[in-house]
Formats: C-alpha cells, sequence, structure tokens
C-alpha cells in the first residue's frame, strides 16, 4: 500500500491542531541566522503544502514536492484559494528533480525518517543539494533515536471532530530496534454523523529514527557542510524527552 493513499482525504482534519505559522516563524529564523533571509524555497515531502503556503505569505517564492498526488491536487487548490502561485510536483523527494538554484530546501514533519535506510537517506540529501545554489541552507527535521529508545513505542488513540465529521485515529507500534525502525499501524475511523456512515481505513506508516552522527556523516557524503542538530523548535541539543529533531547544513560553496 502507498502511505497516505487513502489517508490524504483526512490529513489536514488529523493535524488542525498542527501550528504551521509557528513552526514556519521558527524555520524561517533558523534560515536567516543562517544568512539566507529570503529567496528561492523548496519543500521536499510538502504534504497538502501548508508549510510552503505559509512561507510564501513571508515573502518567498516557495515550491513543493511530495509523492503523494492527492495531497499535491490539495496542496494546489490550497495556494489557489490563498492567490499563491506557488508550483506543486508530484514526485519522490529521493529523485533529483528538475528543481535547481535555490537559496534554502526544507524537508519538515519528519520526512527525512519516512526513508528508511541510508540509501533513501542519502537520496534525500543529494536531492536537496542539486536544488541548492552554493552556499544554500538545508534545514530538515526527523526522529531522533535517543528519545525513541528511552521512552518506548505506545498505543495512542486521537479523537477529532469537526460537525459534521469525527475522525478517531489508533495508532499502535512495533519497534525493530535492530533496523532502528517504528511501524505505525494506523487504524482510522472516518465518520460522517450527517449521513450516518462510517468508513475504515488502514495504514502502515515505517519510520525510522536517526542520531545526529548518522546524518552528519550522510550530510557530508552529499556534499554538505552540517551546522548544528537541535531538538525541534529550539537550540538545545537532542535528548531523551522529544522524539523530533532538526539538522541544518550548508552546501559547499565550491564543490
Amino acid at each position: 500500500m502507498t502511505v497516505f493513499a487513502d489517508y490524504a482525504p483526512w490529513y489536514d482534519l488529523l493535524y488542525r491542531d498542527k501550528d504551521y505559522a509557528a513552526e514556519t516563524d521558527f524555520v524561517e529564523s533558523r534560515l536567516r541566522a543562517h544568512g539566507v533571509a529570503t529567496g528561492k524555497l523548496l519543500d521536499l515531502g510538502c504534504g497538502t503544502g501548508v508549510h510552503a503556503i505559509e512561507f510564501a505569505r513571508r515573502g518567498w517564492s516557495a515550491a513543493g514536492v511530495d509523492l503523494s498526488l492527492d495531497m499535491i491536487e490539495e496542496a494546489k487548490t490550497r495556494a489557489e484559494q490563498a492567490g499563491l502561485a506557488i508550483p506543486f510536483r508530484q514526485g519522490d523527494a529521493c529523485d533529483t528533480g528538475p528543481e535547481r538554484g535555490y537559496d534554502a530546501v526544507v524537508s519538515l514533519f519528519h520526512v527525512a525518517s519516512y526513508q528508511n535506510d541510508h540509501d533513501r537517506l542519502e537520496a534525500l540529501f543529494r536531492t536537496a543539494h542539486a536544488a541548492l545554489k552554493p552556499g544554500g541552507v538545508f534545514l530538515f527535521d526527523y526522529w531522533y533515536g535517543g528519545a525513541v529508545l528511552a521512552q518506548g513505542v505506545e498505543t495512542r488513540v486521537k479523537v477529532i471532530e469537526q460537525a459534521p465529521l469525527r475522525l478517531t485515529r489508533i495508532a499502535q507500534s512495533d519497534h525493530d530496534e535492530p533496523n532502528a525502525t517504528v511501524s505505525v499501524n494506523y487504524t482510522l475511523f472516518c465518520e460522517d454523523m450527517d449521513r450516518a456512515t462510517i468508513r475504515r481505513v488502514d495504514e502502515t506508516h515505517r519510520m525510522r529514527y536517526w542520531f545526529p552522527f548518522e546524518v552528519e556523516a550522510v550530510l557530508k557524503r552529499c556534499g554538505f557542510e552540517p551546522a548544528g542538530s537541535h531538538a525541534w523548535l529550539s537550540d538545545v541539543a537532542p535528548n531523551v524527552k522529544d522524539w523530533a529533531a532538526w539538522s541544518i547544513a550548508r552546501k559547499a560553496a565550491r564543490p
């Protein structure tokens, strides 16, 4: 099954409490701190385009790529409704595309952890490298292995209501420690209370957790100069309390 194939129509409802604007402010501030205040920005694994649209509202010339055609169509609709001309393209973020000359590349909401081995992670980084101009900056987030190992996995239930819809998501996880992956088995019950209908969706998302030393080694192989790894939405070091981490790197000014 293709990840997000049936999940996509319910994605924005499920994450309606995610503060995309605050995340964009944070990422923008860190890009600025590394010398990139504006210009062309590419969002790899852009989903339904919310981050890219937030960047465009702040004056960036944003673009996005995502594997899910359904999400790309939603991103195009969202941008059109916002009056923004953002080129969104369906494609694999691990396949180098036509995008070139970008000042910044971002890959957010754990796209790097959807890459389940070093080869896939390297392919993602090489896509970013090809898209950036010399001296451009790459910022991305991922699951931090130290926190996953310290906290372990558990079953979680989330219920979202937005009349007439009610969404119940059950997430049961299996930890494959030798391969540093967590398979998150999602069961969604999607109810339309006006029509008295209910639909069940089952998907498994296999996530790879990473450690900064691994991330930085792959970045160097791809021609980047690593510039730091931190806990998400902060400047402290990755720690066992926070599953999310972010790293930033610069494309070497010279080959």
